[in-house]
C-alpha cells in the first residue's frame, strides 16, 4: 500500500520579539527566512514498489563491477526486526531487501570507515583504497586550501584535483584504472549527493567517468527529481497517523542570534528539512536515483558503476537516527495521534538525547531506503546486469543522534578560544559541523598548544547522563601522526606530503582536529554546512545544524558486503576498513592503482586461495 501526502503544515512565526539585539537578531532571521520562499511541495504520482528478487547466478552475461553505497547506513539497522527492535530474523527484518542481498554475499560485520567519518573522503577511500591521509580530502563539499594576499582563507569545492597521495601523485581510482585497461568499457557514477559526483567531473585530463549523473546534471532522457517528504515517503502506509520528529519554535528560548538560528534551521519543519524536501534536484530521493540507474543501465549498459543512495543520510541529519533501540523511551507527555488513528506503542518512542526525535518517523525513512534498494537490485536482475556482476554494498559512515542542549557555549569551540584571549578574531579559521571540526591557524601558531590544553580542560554537563565531561577529543599534528589508541590510527589524519614535503604550499592542513564525544555537536561556522553541501550566508552566526550527524569515532562503523559469482557467502568477523573494498575490487579485476593505497586485498576470502592467481586473468568486461 502507498500513501500520498497532500502537503505539510508549517507553523506561523509568533510576533513577539525581545528587545535585546533586535536589529542583529532580525537581520539573521530575515536572512535565513529568505530561504523559506519556496512554496509547499507537490507530492507527485504514486509508484508501485515491486518485491525484491534474490540474485540468480548464471554463466552468461558480461562481467560487471557495481558499488551500491547507502550513505550513512548504520550496520545496527541490519540486526533489527520490522518494528526496529532487537531480535530481527528471517521473515521479520527492518531491512529485508538488504538482508536478502547479504545472504548472497560475504558480510564483514566488523567494518569501519576512516576519520573523519564523513562523506567525500570515504566514498573516495572506497574507490581508491586510501585513507584521508592518502588523499588530502578532509572536508565535505569543500575545504580550506590556502590563504590569499589579504589573509583570507581560500575555499575550494571537493574535487579530485585536490587529491594527492603521500608522494604528491594524483590519487588514482578504480574509474581511472578501469578506463586504462578497458577504454571502450562504459563507466557510471550516479549520486543523490551532487557535489560528490562533481568531484569526478573531468578537469584538464581525460574524464574518468563516462556517465556522471546528479540531480541537476543528467541525461535528457531522465525525468526530473520530484518533491517528497522525508518523514512521510510515498511508501509510508500510515503517514497520516504516525508522528513526525518535531522542532523547537523560533521563540522557544534565548533570543540571541546563534540559538535562534539553530532553532530556525533544525528539526522537521526547519530550514534544513525544508531545503532538502523542496530542492529535489539537489536532494533527490533514492527512488529517483533507482529509476535513473535502471534507465541508464537499459540504455548505456555500463560495466563499472558507483551508485550513491543519499536519503538515509539526509533524513538522519534532519529527523534523527534509530539504530540503537535502547536510546528510545516513551514520550512524556504522551504523543497525541489523530482521532481516527490507532495509537500504537511505537508511536510514543522518542530519543533520550532529543525528545523531539520520534523513532517511528526515522524508521519510515529506513524502510523506504530498503524498498528502494530492493527495487534497484530487482530491476538490475531483470535486465540481466547482475548475471555476472561483482556487487559491493557499503555505507561510507554511520550516524548518531546529537544531544539537544540549550547552552550554546557548551561546544562553541571558537567562542571558547576567543573569549580566553588565546586567539585573535581572524587568525584562526574553523571548518566544522556535526561531530568533527578542523581549525587552521593563519599565523601565531605558537598559540596551538595552549589552545589544545584549554579545549581539553573544558567541561560541560551531558543532559543525557547528568555528568560533567569534556565533549571532544582534540588532536594536534603530533597526535595525527602518531595516532591515539581507540581514537585515531597512526597517520590516519596526517598528510605527510602536504605538511612535510610541500610545506602546505598548495594545501593547508588542520592544526587541530576536534572530534565530538557522546553525541556532542560542534557548531557550523562561516556559513558552511558541509555535511549536506549547503552554503548559508557568510555572515551567519555559529549554529548547530543537525538533529543527527557523524564525523567522529562513534560513527566509524559501516556496512560492507561483497557478492561475486560463485564466491563465498556468510559472515566474516575479520576487521576491515573501507579502503579494503577498493583494493579488493582492483585485485578481482586485475587492475592497478597507481597511487599509494592502505587497503588490504580481501579476494582470498571471496574466491579461495587456489583461485586467487587466475582471477585477474579470467575476469574482464565483455567476456
Amino acid at each position: 500500500m502507498t500513501v500520498d501526502r497532500n502537503g505539510s503544515v508549517y507553523g506561523k512565526l509568533q510576533k513577539k520579539l525581545r528587545r535585546r539585539s533586535f536589529l542583529k537578531w532580525a537581520a539573521g532571521v530575515v536572512g535565513g527566512a529568505a530561504l523559506l520562499i519556496w512554496g509547499l511541495p507537490p507530492w507527485g504520482r504514486k509508484k508501485a514498489v515491486p518485491p525484491f528478487v534474490p540474485l540468480k547466478r548464471s554463466s552468461g552475461g558480461r562481467e560487471k563491477l557495481i558499488f551500491v553505497a547507502i550513505d550513512a547506513l548504520h550496520p545496527g539497522y541490519l540486526e533489527l526486526n520490522a518494528k526496529g527492535l532487537p531480535g530481527g530474523k528471517t521473515g521479520d527484518w527492518l531491512m529485508p531487501n538488504v538482508r536478502r542481498f547479504i545472504d548472497t554475499s560475504l558480510w564483514y560485520k566488523d567494518a569501519k570507515a576512516f576519520l573523519p567519518a564523513a562523506t567525500d573522503m570515504n566514498h573516495l577511500n572506497a574507490l581508491a583504497g586510501t585513507s584521508t591521509a592518502q588523499t588530502g580530502v578532509i572536508g565535505v563539499w569543500a575545504q580550506p586550501t590556502g590563504w590569499d594576499a589579504d589573509g583570507n582563507v581560500i575555499i575550494r569545492h571537493s574535487h579530485l584535483s585536490l587529491a594527492k597521495d603521500d608522494q604528491g601523485r594524483p590519487v588514482d581510482t578504480l574509474f581511472h584504472a578501469w578506463k586504462r585497461k578497458w577504454p571502450e568499457s562504459k563507466t557510471l557514477f550516479i549520486t543523490g549527493k551532487e557535489w560528490v559526483g562533481e568531484m569526478f567531473r573531468a578537469g584538464s585530463g581525460p574524464a574518468p567517468v563516462d556517465v556522471l549523473v546528479t540531480g541537476p546534471n543528467h541525461p535528457d532522457y531522465l525525468e526530473e527529481p520530484e518533491h517528497e517528504s522525508l518523514a512521510d515517503p510515498k511508501t509510508d502506509a500510515d503517514g497520516a497517523c504516525d508522528p513526525e520528529s518535531g522542532r523547537l519554535g523560533l521563540f522557544a528560548g534565548s533570543m540571541r542570534l546563534s540559538p535562534s538560528w539553530t532553532r530556525m534551521y533544525t528539526g522537521q519543519g526547519g530550514l534544513l528539512t525544508m531545503q532538502m524536501e523542496h530542492f529535489a534536484k539537489h536532494f533527490p530521493h533514492d527512488s529517483w536515483v533507482v529509476d535513473s540507474t535502471l534507465e541508464i543501465f537499459k540504455r548505456e549498459d555500463p560495466d563499472l558503476a558507483y551508485i550513491i543512495l543519499a536519503q538515509c543520510d539526509d533524513a538522519g541529519h534532519c529527523l534523527g537516527n534509530a539504530a540503537d533501540p535502547s536510546e528510545f523511551v516513551n514520550a512524556d507527555p504522551p504523543h497525541t495521534v489523530p482521532g481516527d488513528c490507532e495509537d500504537k506503542p511505537e508511536y510514543q518512542l522518542v530519543s533520550k538525547r532529543n525528545k523531539l526525535l520520534f523513532k517511528e518517523a526515522i524508521l519510515d525513512v529506513v524502510r523506504d531506503v530498503d524498498i528502494q534498494f530492493g527495487r534497484l537490485m530487482d530491476g538490475l536482475e531483470k535486465q540481466g546486469a547482475l548475471s555476472r556482476a561483482h556487487v559491493v554494498l557499503l555505507s561510507d559512515h554511520c550516524a548518531v543522534n546529537h544531544l539537544s542542549v540549550a547552552d550554546f557555549s557548551s561546544t562553541d569551540v571558537m567562542g571558547l578560544l576567543e573569549s580566553s584571549g588565546l586567539i585573535g578574531k581572524d587568525n584562526v579559521y574553523a571548518f566544522s559541523v556535526s561531530s568533527y571540526g578542523n581549525l587552521y591557524w593563519r599565523d601565531n601558531k605558537g598559540q596551538i598548544p595552549a589552545a589544545k590544553t584549554l579545549l581539553l580542560a573544558h567541561r560541560t554537563r551531558n543532559p543525557e547522563t547528568g555528568e560533567l565531561e569534556c565533549p571532544w577529543w582534540v588532536l594536534d599534528r603530533d597526535d595525527m601522526k602518531k595516532g591515539i589508541e581507540g581514537v585515531c590510527l597512526p597517520g590516519e589524519l596526517y598528510h605527510s606530503y602536504y605538511i612535510e614535503a610541500e610545506k602546505e604550499e598548495s594545501m593547508i592542513w588542520p592544526d587541530l582536529v576536534i572530534l565530538g564525544k557522546n553525541g556532542w555537536q560542534i557548531p557550523a561556522y562561516n556559513g558552511h554546512v558541509p555535511n549536506v553541501g549547503i552554503k548559508a550566508p557568510k555572515w551567519s552566526p555559529p549554529w548547530r545544524v543537525y538533529n543527527g550527524g557523524h564525523g567522529s569515532v562513534d560513527t566509524l562503523p559501516i556496512v560492507a558486503a561483497i557478492s561475486i559469482p560463485e564466491g563465498m557467502t556468510g559472515i566474516s568477523d575479520t576487521p576491515v576498513r573501507i579502503a579494503d573494498l577498493g583494493v579488493t575490487a582492483a585485485s578481482l579485476f586485475g587492475l592497478t592503482l597507481n597511487s599509494t593505497t592502505v587497503g588490504k586485498d580481501l579476494s582470498p576470502d571471496l574466491i579461495g586461495a587456489r583461485q586467487e592467481k587466475t582471477a585477474s586473468k579470467t575476469r574482464r568486461p565483455g567476456t
